[in-house]
């Protein structure tokens, strides 16, 4: 049976309706545009699995759900959604989660600086806590994602290899969940080894979870998923899958496949093509059993915890992100 996030959350509902509360005060202005941008931003939520994550590992190393964790949680989910933000200008992208994006609605100009509206808000809360490994934890992980960005960036359109591949998702992807882990494990009281074993937690689920994503662009259903399939494909981003059959494909198939993917792509027989590619070349499985492996990791990682109920729910958190069909 298919994990839900209802399933994760059971543990920490309360601290998640509050987190909610505490996430749109942080996001009231005076002034009307930010306002309008930020109901925006929350009816297009997303899954939250960030402060889940911060509030279950709190929980499940003895915290409560204390108002430090959650305001944690605010400040790591605003830090989240500026760099979307800034993401979808650099991307050009018109839709966010099935709907427009704010650049799509109110343009880069006024988008960009909505982006360092919540990353200026982001620094205020978490400064707030008053707590120098959080900072320093937060800071780092904000260079990372920035390191990232500039990685692909440089990449371009250069073939990349599946090092350079996993290393951009550590950074985009994975550094923010880490960092969720070891924040909640730092404001619980947790030890050091705990601390780390918990970012390490983090690190390794947040894999799993892009790889799986990767994969669902190639196999999912856009009904399902809320979003369209292929998209990586025809913005010309190279994942584990395809990457996997390129470097399996001997005959050069791969270096049509890679034109093709050059001249643009849409729906229909050019995508199918792709697809069946990935199929044959062993790319889904493949990369399939990568994301098992890291979750496989990750769930060892939760050793350092004892038996509860919060733990159970990191546990159902780790198989989602391999599990999902979303």
């Amino acid at each position: 049976m298919l994990v839900m996030m209802d399933q994760i959350i059971q543990p920490i509902q309360t601290g998640m309706d509050l987190f909610e509360r505490r996430l749109e005060s942080a996001l009231v202005s005076q002034v009307e545009i930010v306002q309008c941008m930020a109901r925006h931003i929350v009816a297009a939520r997303g899954k939250r699995i960030r402060p889940a994550l911060a509030l279950l590992t709190a929980q499940a190393l003895g915290g409560s759900e204390s108002g430090r964790v959650i305001d944690a949680a605010v400040g790591i989910e605003l830090l989240q959604t500026a760099t979307l933000i800034h993401d979808d200008i650099v991307d050009s992208a018109d839709t966010r989660r099935g709907v427009p994006s704010l650049n799509a609605i109110w343009g880069n100009q006024a988008s960009v600086l909505m982006g360092d509206f919540l990353l200026s808000k982001s620094l205020q809360v978490l400064v707030g806590l008053k707590s120098q490994k959080v900072m320093e934890a937060a800071m780092q992980a904000t260079q990372r994602m920035v390191e990232g960005e500039l990685l692909e960036v440089e990449k371009g359109d250069a073939v990349i290899t599946e090092s350079v591949y996993l290393d951009l998702i550590s950074k985009k992807t994975s550094a923010l969940i880490a960092l969720s882990c070891e924040v909640g494990a730092i404001l619980s009281g947790g030890t050091p080894e705990q601390i780390a074993q918990m970012a390490a937690f983090g690190e390794l689920l947040g894999l799993a979870f892009q790889i799986t994503d990767d994969v669902l662009d190639f196999t999912g259903d856009s009904f399902v998923r809320g979003k369209p399939v292929g998209n990586d494909v025809k913005e010309k981003t190279i994942t584990l899958p395809l990457i996997r059959a390129l470097e399996n494909c001997s005959n050069g198939e791969g270096d049509q496949i890679r034109a093709r993917i050059e001249s643009g792509i849409e729906n229909g027989p050019d995508w199918q093509e792709i697809v069946a590619f990935v199929h044959r070349y062993d790319g889904i499985d493949y990369a399939l059993k990568r994301a098992s492996d890291y979750a496989e990791d990750a769930s060892r990682r939760l050793s350092a915890l004892s038996a509860s109920e919060a733990r159970q729910s990191l546990e159902l958190a780790n198989r989602h992100a391999v599990e999902r069909q979303r």
